[in-house]
């Protein structure tokens, strides 16, 4: 086992978390805005990353929009994201794509020698909808989700639900992620991670804003809080900061402020965005997101 090289153990650690939950890949956030808040995002969400966040933040879109984002995480996995959201008089439409390769892995017997490689990959593609009603901002979205390690393969579906509301320059929401029957492989059936977010935001004078949530794994993987904001230093330019004690980013155990940082900074005009963030992966270093967002 200790000559497995990392990749693999990554591999399989993205199957069966210690909480019997598999495609953790779900859990891992997209979009280097809310990234680099911290994943502060589910009351804020308000582009077309909303399909992952909360899908009710569709309903604050005014343009069709079109993002694409980029992971560089570890050992060769790299994760990307693509959204479409489409608005129309009676709400928003949306699809999107997750991806998360994992390259070619080299296999190793039980005494630590070489075998044939293998791959790895998770996907899910996604449809949301979104509208506005007289009392809040609600949406959903349901997605099929496709995981193969090896010649072994497992596929399901799932939904998530949200819904936000605006209270002045305060903002509230609430999503629940990943409700859905879990993946089978061969004769194991693991939970997908559901997660219930809920959290609050403050909207400044200027384009400034801050943000709060907890993240809840009913299922035992316990409660995560993130924290984060973001400045508008001058005209588009934007400076993020934010907290997270997500172990699924952090990677490890314990109080330790540098793990849980995250960093980040953006353009952002009526037409297009770029955003970049850094973020910590416990004892791996650190990852860096860029997005890009195309309003028209």
């Amino acid at each position: 086992m200790r000559a497995l090289p990392l990749a693999a153990l990554l591999v399989l650690a993205s199957r069966v978390s210690w909480a019997a939950e598999t495609a953790s890949f779900l859990d891992i956030g997209v979009g280097a805005r809310a990234l680099g808040m911290g994943g502060a995002y589910t009351a804020l969400a308000d582009d077309a990353n909303s399909l992952y966040w909360n899908p009710a933040g569709l309903a604050k879109l005014e343009k069709r929009e079109f993002t694409a984002s980029h992971a560089e995480m570890f050992e060769s996995t790299r994760l990307d994201f693509l959204a479409y959201a489409h608005p129309t008089s009676h709400g928003t439409l949306s699809a999107g794509l997750t991806y998360l390769s994992q390259g070619k892995i080299e296999g190793r017997d039980s005494l630590g020698r070489p075998t044939a490689g293998f791959d790895a990959s998770d996907a899910a593609v996604s449809a949301g909808y979104a509208r506005k009603l007289e009392f809040a901002e609600v949406g959903a979205s349901v997605k099929y989700i496709r995981s193969h390690i090896g010649s072994a393969e497992a596929q399901t579906v799932a939904a998530d639900v949200g819904a936000k509301r605006e209270f002045g320059n305060v903002v509230v929401g609430a999503a629940l992620r990943n409700l859905g029957p879990g993946l089978k492989f061969q004769d194991q059936r693991n939970d997908l991670p559901l997660r219930l977010a809920a959290g609050a935001a403050y909207k400044f004078a200027g384009g400034h804003a801050a943000a709060v949530e907890l993240v809840n794994g009913p299922r035992g993987a316990g409660t995560d809080a993130a924290f984060g904001g973001e400045f508008q230093a001058v005209k588009n330019l934007y400076l993020r900061a934010g907290y997270t004690t997500q172990t699924a980013i952090t990677g490890g155990s314990g109080f330790d402020v540098a793990r849980g940082l995250t960093l980040g900074l953006g353009f952002r005009n009526e037409k297009w965005s770029l955003d970049y963030a850094v973020l910590p992966s416990g004892e791996l270093g650190r990852s860096h997101r860029f997005s890009l967002g195309v309003r028209f």
